[in-house]
């Protein structure tokens, strides 16, 4: 998801809601053009689609949303040059008061069945119809820490703690990731941090935790030398967190990523072979399976949503773009 200097970038999102019984999508009325269309914007220098998606949505309707499952991109032509503008799902975290400008004078909950006669663009009800093919979801974050102090230069550093590898840090770029990482986690609404109890894991997510006023939830089995001392402990800590309820944040290291996501795969091996063949809600087990990929670099992140049956519904590679 990169930006060129010849296509103007965008992100968006269908927000839905179930009120009286029935899902509503979040549309807005924009009086320049007056249409009815789903709220997106154009990225700021540098912006993440996921993390303008969450601003444009915000600054157009006051909605707080979080991401779930990707929907996809749509193309257009804008006075002579192309628009590409990224879509997910997305569901309220919280409502805030919005004042009708220049660029929005209305927002408006409509019934999910009724958008295909409000919205303007024939894009816009696709996604919309896309969008109410899958259930609500909740996001699991696989994160590999930032960049770290590299071993030998921790060891050669003169440091008193210096033999100790779980104290050894991140480096300065490796704290500007933790910062830049803040608007990029926040987007897909976690609700508990979970990290390993390394020094340079708890220094990636401390920043998001702290934005979101959330505790550090120290396990030591997702730890290197937890996971080489005892690999099945590390394997009995992912079956538990796994069952923990909302969406949340591991913060883990290159080498515990393949036992970790290797329990991750008979979880939801597991879980998926129980679904009935009539069950298509965004599955795509072969496909899913592919995804589960532990070759993180510094600062990336797996995002894996599940239903409330903990059914995963898509599973997607968040790319740290610092």
């Amino acid at each position: 998801m990169t930006t060129t200097a010849d296509v103007i970038e965008a992100a968006g999102a269908v927000v839905l809601s179930v009120i009286d019984g029935r899902h509503h999508v979040l549309v807005v009325h924009r009086p320049l053009r007056s249409d009815w269309s789903l709220p997106k914007g154009k990225l700021e220098a540098n912006e993440p689609h996921d993390v303008a998606a969450v601003r444009e949505v915000l600054e157009e309707t006051g909605v707080l949303c979080a991401l779930g499952p990707f929907l996809g991109s749509r193309s257009y032509q804008v006075e002579g040059r192309a628009k590409r503008v990224l879509y997910w799902r997305a569901t309220v975290v919280e409502h805030h008061e919005h004042t009708a400008d220049a660029e929005v004078d209305d927002v408006q909950w409509i019934p999910a069945d009724e958008a295909a006669d409000r919205l303007t663009y024939p894009d816009d009800r696709e996604l919309v119809a896309l969008a109410l093919t899958y259930p609500d979801t909740d996001a699991l974050i696989v994160l590999r820490h930032a960049e770290a102090m590299k071993r030998v230069a921790w060891q050669e550093s003169g440091d008193p703690r210096a033999d100790d590898d779980s104290v050894r840090p991140l480096t300065a770029r490796g704290l500007e990731q933790a910062i830049h990482l803040i608007d990029g986690l926040r987007a897909y609404g976690p609700q508990k941090v979970v990290t390993s109890d390394a020094r340079r894991c708890q220094q990636t997510v401390t920043p998001v935790a702290d934005t979101l006023a959330l505790p550090l939830l120290l396990e030591q089995r997702f730890s290197e030398r937890g996971c080489i001392n005892d690999p099945d402990s590390t394997k009995a800590a992912t079956d538990h967190w796994w069952s923990a309820a909302g969406p949340a944040i591991w913060c883990t290291h290159r080498p515990v990523l393949p036992i970790l996501v290797g329990q991750l795969e008979r979880i939801i091996g597991t879980i998926s072979a129980a679904v009935p063949d009539d069950v298509t809600i965004g599955y795509q087990r072969e496909a899913l399976k592919d995804k589960l990929d532990p070759r993180l670099k510094p600062g990336d992140a797996l995002i894996i949503h599940r239903d409330s049956e903990r059914r995963v519904i898509a599973i997607e590679r968040r790319n740290l773009p610092y």
